[in-house]
């Protein structure tokens, strides 16, 4: 059963408007997070939506593990460089690429398992604004609908659609170089005890190689000295996401739902490392777990509603997985039945934003049943974490059709909540 409404309940220029308004930047610990706090606190107590201000510290941890991963792979392939100079020596980099690969993995289980938090280097504070609004029915164990928005933005040296470029770039050269230098050094131990000579065709490959893994050096030089500021007023990443929560909060707190509550979450330093979620989850999962039904329960994100409304359908590189097992059909329906035009991209390597956390840390209390969703308008990337990233680039229409889109969904699974 789909609950559709037709009615609108609010006025549609507010969200709009919050957007315009939150146009400075807003980067985590700056005296622009400051004033997005207020403002967000302020937009609430208008509709007498009680809320919770949570501080937590941060630091530049998953930079700092980005640059340790990138220095490895850089000092890896340097070496291999070298001795692809050497074709005696060449055989060597079968035990080298071993090793690789084990540092690679074992450091990258620690550095990215989403539900451990790792402080490194100075401390910085930022906050959490939560909102919860209770069904009303308050029986044990109902459901949960969290809805997750960060409020900080980020700029960066070098612009971030060109580093999802290098990255897939990287990733590609990365693989293309190991199978050639596998070849290359089976084909340098084969010649150490057999006929078979180190010959034209062996040279021809090595230079390829040594081409292939230049390109890659500097590729990763690039992506080592990228730095991150602030300068860009974050207006579809994701001043876009607040103002929809603050609309959606307004309209749940006058229509509440029947059977599930609300929660309503505007996450600090999320560009620094999805800090904001990462300590709300380790402060409350167990509380959450103690009070709701997890099993049942929902996290719906939106990180960047900007020139149109995009709803991550499948992730996966090679096999390709949906988010979530019916959170999205219901999401879709909403679209469908209010004839408001959205994509769902099919995200290679997802998006990294706050969802990744739930899933993380109900994942790891077991509740397999937890599902979690995330609006974003991927192609807007071309602009955001720079200073092209402006409020003209939202529109009232993608961010009415997103509150509608969320409002009616979540009016919908509490109609099927027995």
């Amino acid at each position: 059963m789909i609950y559709i409404s037709k009615l609108k309940y609010y006025d549609e220029q507010t969200a709009i408007n919050h957007v315009k308004s939150l146009g400075f930047t807003r980067h985590a610990a700056t005296e622009g997070e400051t004033k997005t706090i207020n403002y967000i606190q302020k937009q609430l107590d208008k509709e007498n939506v009680d809320t919770k201000v949570e501080s937590f510290k941060w630091t530049k941890t998953s930079s700092k593990f980005r640059k340790l991963i990138f220095l490895w792979v850089f000092i890896v392939f340097m070496s291999t460089e070298i001795l692809l100079l050497y074709p005696n020596l060449t055989w060597i980099i079968l035990p080298l690429d071993g090793l690789f690969f084990i540092v690679l993995m074992l450091g990258g289980k620690y550095a990215f398992d989403h539900s451990r938090i790792i402080f490194i280097g100075k401390k910085n504070e930022s906050k959490n604004v939560i909102a919860t609004i209770h069904a009303k029915d308050l029986y044990p164990k109902r459901p949960v609908i969290i809805f997750s928005a960060h409020h900080d933005s980020v700029s960066t040296n070098f612009p971030y659609k060109m580093m999802k470029i290098l990255l897939f770039s990287v990733v590609f050269l990365f693989l293309s170089s190991l199978l050639i230098n596998l070849v290359l050094s089976i084909w340098s131990i084969v010649a150490l005890f057999t006929a078979i000579q180190i010959d034209i065709i062996y040279l021809w490959i090595r230079n390829i190689s040594l081409i292939i893994g230049i390109i890659l050096l500097t590729e990763i030089f690039i992506l080592f000295i990228r730095k991150k500021t602030n300068e860009s007023l974050g207006s579809i990443d994701n001043a876009s996401g607040v103002a929809i929560l603050l609309e959606l909060a307004k309209l749940i707190k006058k229509n509440p739902l029947e059977k599930t509550d609300v929660i309503f979450l505007w996450c600090g330093a999320e560009e620094l490392g999805l800090w904001g979620s990462k300590q709300y989850c380790s402060k409350h999962v167990e509380e959450l777990d103690n009070d709701y039904d997890l099993n049942k329960s929902y996290n719906i994100n939106i990180d960047m509603v900007g020139t149109y409304i995009g709803l991550i359908d499948e992730t996966g590189l090679i096999k390709k997985k949906k988010l979530n097992e019916n959170l999205n059909d219901v999401l879709k329906a909403s679209v469908t039945h209010q004839k408001i035009i959205s994509e769902n991209p099919k995200m290679a390597l997802g998006a990294g934003s706050d969802h990744l956390i739930f899933r993380a840390f109900t994942k790891k209390a077991e509740k397999k049943g937890f599902q979690i969703s995330c609006f974003i308008s991927n192609k807007d990337s071309k602009y955001i974490h720079s200073k092209k990233d402006t409020p003209e680039l939202c529109s009232a229409e993608n961010l009415n059709g997103c509150i509608d889109i969320c409002y009616n969904a979540i009016k919908s699974l509490d109609l099927r909540v027995e």
